[in-house]
This record gives C-alpha cells, structure tokens and sequence, in this order.
C-alpha cells in the first residue's frame, strides 16, 4: 500500500495519506518551485505532452493510450449501481454485441425496453412544459428547498440501512455519495434535450438554501446587518439586478478583430445578478461564471453557491472589519448561450462583464477573483489569455512605461487570480476521460454526451476552429495564479491536468486539487455530501490566501 504525500483540503496542511484514499491529493505547481506533491501514479495519469507542438496532441497514437487508460481505470470501478447487468445496453443502442449469452439476452430485451423508454420520454415531452411552469413558477423557491431536502432526509437513512456503500463507484466513498449515486445514475437511461439541461440547470438555486452550508449568523454581527431584500430570492445578502450598457469593449475576445467594433446595444449590455453582504459594497469581489456546456445555465440559478463562496472566501476574524477583507461580494454576469448564439458571445459577454467591474464599479483588477464551473472554467482562461494577449499587444506598440494610460487605448489588466471547478477546456473530438468515463459520471452520462458534444462541431465547425477555440491549447504566458479542482473520475480530468501541465510549464503558479471517484463539478453537490464540501473550502481557502 503507497503512501503519499497528500494536502488536507480543508486546512490545507500538508499530511501523509493512503494513495487509495477517495480523498485529498494535490498538486502544486508553482514558478518559484519546481517540486510536486503528487504520486508517481497521479503524475502516470497526466496526460503526456513531452511533444510541445499541437499536432502531437492528436496524433493516433496518443487518442489510443489515453482511451486505454481510462478503459482500465474503468475496469476497477463499481459500475452501473454495482448490478450485475449495463442497462444502459438495453437503454441505447450498440452495436459490439457479439453472440454470446448475454448479447442474445439483450438483442431479445432491448427493442422493447427502447420501446417503453421511448413512450415514457414522448409522455414526459408532452407534460414537461406545464410540469416545468408549475414547480419554478407556482411554488415558491423556499418550498421547493424545504420537500427538497425533506425528501434527501428520507432517503438517505433508509438507503443507508438497506443499500449502504453498494452502488458508488468505490466502497470508501462517503454513504452519502453513494446515496446520491443511486438517486442521480437512472437519468443516464432517458434523453437529455437543450430544454431539459437548462431547465434542471436553473433549479440548481434550490439545493442552497440560506440555513444549508455553511452555518454563518449574520445577525451577530452588527457590522454585517443591513436591511436586505436577500430572502425574497433565498440568499442572505442584498441582491440588485445588473443592467449597465457599456460605452465600449477594450478586451478584444474570440474572432472580434477590434475593441472598438460597431456592436449593438444588446451586444454592448451587461446584466446579471450582484450580490452584496454588507452594508457597503466590499474591496474584493469574485466573479462568477457559470456554466452548462455552454448550452445551459443562468445567474439565477447560481445565486446561493456563489454567495457561499463569497462568504466562505473570508475567516472570521476578516469578518469582523466592516467588511474591508472580509466576505467578498459577488456578481454573476448572464453570458449567450449556444445554439442561438455563438461561443465568441459567450467570452465576449464574460470580458464585458469584468470590464463593467473595473470601470463602473471601480474595482481594482487584482482585487477581482475569477471563478468558473466546467465551461465557466473554459471562459475564465479563455478571458485570461485574451487579457494576456492584449497585454502583450500593448506592450509591443506603446511600451510598458504607458500601460496605466487611461485614455481608451490601455489594456485592460489581470485579475488577482482564477478558480475552476472541473474546467470544460478542450473542444476538439473526445477522448480518454472524456470519451470513457460518460460510463459512470452522474453529471455528464451518456445522454448528456449524445446531445452536447454534437454541438461543438455544428457551433465551432472543423478540427482547426476547435483547437483554435479550446484554451488548453491556447498560450498561458503571463496569467495569474489558477486553482483546479477536478475528480480523477469526472469526464474533464484528462484535460484538466494537461491544462495544468501546460501553464505549469509557461510560468504559471498553479495549484491543482484532486479528489478520487466524484462525477463532474461534485462541488456543486456539498450540502449533499462531504466530498463536495470538502473540496468548496478548499478553493475558499486558496481565495482567502489572495
């Protein structure tokens, strides 16, 4: 049994760990040192990148390597609920069922089972919108928090009498994500549709009530109570709907050639959601991306996790300054979707955003924090390398004696820092993690894959448009600090430590938190489980140190 060096993810101290732990190992890539706390198995699973030139990336070779690996990793998981059958072969179609027992099996059973699930899903298509209207609309957010929780709080102790650790994909997970596993793995068996994604995307407010993690009394502290209208949207600070229309854009973003292009006014509005804690706005303010695939998701629905985030992002003895270096306040800019618009929308939307920060609200660039959810991930560093670009740009025609010149043509400059919750970083075709392990993620299964992933080629079009939009392959020359919080089971882990190898290697001081067995984003998930909680402070901590 390997013995690791690991780092506690809720204090942040270095501790000796258990490789096979499900929990806390990290590693910390930083330019003032080249030392790593990882294994030597964590470092086998990085993807290789030995060859700096793109084409390396795609070759035949490698696609087939990093499939093989994940296919075996794979081999040792607790898969399909720990039954002794894959009902998603009865589910979907395949097409590698050779004449065995078991393909006979499902070549009599799948045709009416594909049946039945077509009829259930053609029903719920028919009853979806009314059933959807009702519950966000007629019953309000606290109720649906309150049978939310209600029903988690039934379930969970009889799942942990009847079924206990039997269906998650290792047995040292916590009883809780095993209880999750078994509540969240059957939406793999019906489609996912743009509709479906977006609706279930915008209730994501309703797992994070205000009296659900974290336990923080606002009223005892006198410096932080202030009239809000915070209860009426299920937050605890005051919340005030951003509309501000911007006289220009300076960031160029995507293919946009020009800061200074003719757009319209709907391109040129920012809008979302701010959140403030105290009586005045605070010094530091994270900006929060959410994400979605880039096809789904909205400010609303990420009120209550990115407020715990600002709130968490402070200790308590910062929380007793009026609010000087305490919890930071936070705004969740609205950004375009795909397929109505496309992905150069969504960063330029997000680019706007940071500049509406900076020069209408007057906050100092190294005093804003980054933070992004899978593809809110893959804008945060796509924001970054178009600051760094443009930086360098500047620096080129005007030298770097002018770069505090505000007069329209200085660029814009570099945030303190960005956090990502497993980054959504490569769109090109999928491979190794991303290609395999739909097998067993509860956020991005199999259906999800089916519907998302065709988008990418139909918004981006051929192979080179993909690399060429995908930041992991972009230049990370210049950029903060990043954090990286990923599950070494979720679909994006591949990806994600490439993106950390390769800004390792440009310079770039990056930390990387890495959890075992967890699905996609699990930290969305930590007033469920204490994986995602423990995984939450850990990326609070890494603010706080900023």
């Amino acid at each position: 049994m390997e013995t690791i060096l690991a780092t506690n993810a809720a204090t942040g101290t270095a501790v000796s760990g258990d490789s096979s732990s499900p929990f806390k190992t990290l590693l910390s890539y930083s330019t003032a040192s080249e030392t790593s706390t990882s294994s030597d198995e964590e470092a086998a699973h990085a993807p290789d990148d030995d060859n700096n030139t793109l084409c390396e990336y795609f070759s035949e070779t490698r696609t087939n390597q990093m499939n093989q690996r994940a296919q075996v990793e794979n081999e040792g998981l607790n898969l399909n609920l720990g039954l002794p059958v894959d009902l998603t072969a009865y589910a979907r179609r395949r097409t590698n069922t050779t004449a065995t027992t078991t393909g006979i099996v499902q070549k009599v059973l799948r045709p009416p089972i594909q049946i039945l699930l077509r009829l259930l899903d053609r029903l719920l298509s028919l009853i979806e919108s009314p059933l959807f209207r009702f519950w966000s609309e007629r019953i309000p957010l606290r109720v649906r928090q309150r049978l939310t929780f209600l029903a988690w709080g039934m379930y969970l102790p009889i799942h942990k009498v009847l079924i206990g650790r039997r269906t998650g994909l290792h047995k040292d997970v916590s009883l809780e994500y095993h209880a999750l596993t078994s509540v969240m793995w059957w939406g793999r068996l019906f489609p996912v549709t743009v509709k479906r994604m977006r609706f279930s995307l915008s209730q994501l407010h309703v797992w994070h009530p205000p009296d659900r993690y974290p336990q923080w009394n606002l009223t005892t502290n006198n410096s932080f109570y202030k009239p809000s209208n915070g209860e009426r949207y299920g937050i605890r600070g005051h919340l005030y709907e951003v509309y501000h229309q911007m006289e220009q854009k300076r960031t160029p973003t995507g293919f946009r050639s020009s800061t200074t292009t003719k757009q319209s006014n709907e391109e040129m509005t920012v809008t979302g959601k701010y959140i403030q804690h105290a009586s005045q706005p605070s010094k530091k303010v994270i900006l929060w991306i959410y994400g979605g695939a880039f096809l789904a998701g909205d400010s609303t629905g990420n009120m209550g996790i990115a407020e715990k985030m600002g709130m968490l992002s402070a200790g308590e003895e910062e929380g007793n300054n009026d609010n000087q270096n305490g919890m930071r306040d936070v705004f969740i800019p609205d950004h375009r979707l795909i397929p109505e618009y496309h992905l150069d929308d969504a960063i330029h939307d997000i680019a706007l955003a940071y500049e509406y920060l900076i020069y209408k609200r007057g906050i100092r660039p190294t005093d804003i924090t980054l933070v992004g959810v899978s593809s809110g991930g893959g804008l945060v560093v796509l924001l970054l390398q178009a600051l760094a670009e443009a930086q360098r740009a500047f620096d080129e025609r005007k030298g770097d004696n002018e770069r505090d010149n505000d007069d329209g043509s200085s660029c814009v400059q570099m945030p303190a820092g960005g956090v990502m919750m497993g980054p959504f970083v490569d769109y090109t075709e999928p491979k190794g993690s991303m290609k395999e392990y739909i097998k067993h993620d509860l956020i991005v299964n199999e259906s999800v894959y089916d519907e998302g992933i065709p988008y990418l080629e139909k918004v981006l079009g051929c192979h080179e448009n993909r690399v060429r939009a995908s930041p992991v392959y972009g230049n990370f020359d210049g950029l903060p600090p990043l954090c990286i919080c990923v599950s070494e089971h979720e679909v994006v882990y591949d990806q994600a430590m490439l993106m950390a190898k390769r800004a390792k290697e440009q310079g770039v001081d990056v930390t990387v938190g890495v959890w075992k067995y967890m699905c996609h984003v699990f930290q969305l998930l930590c007033p469920f489980v204490p994986e995602g909680k423990e995984s939450f402070d850990f990326m609070c901590e890494w603010i706080r140190e900023r």
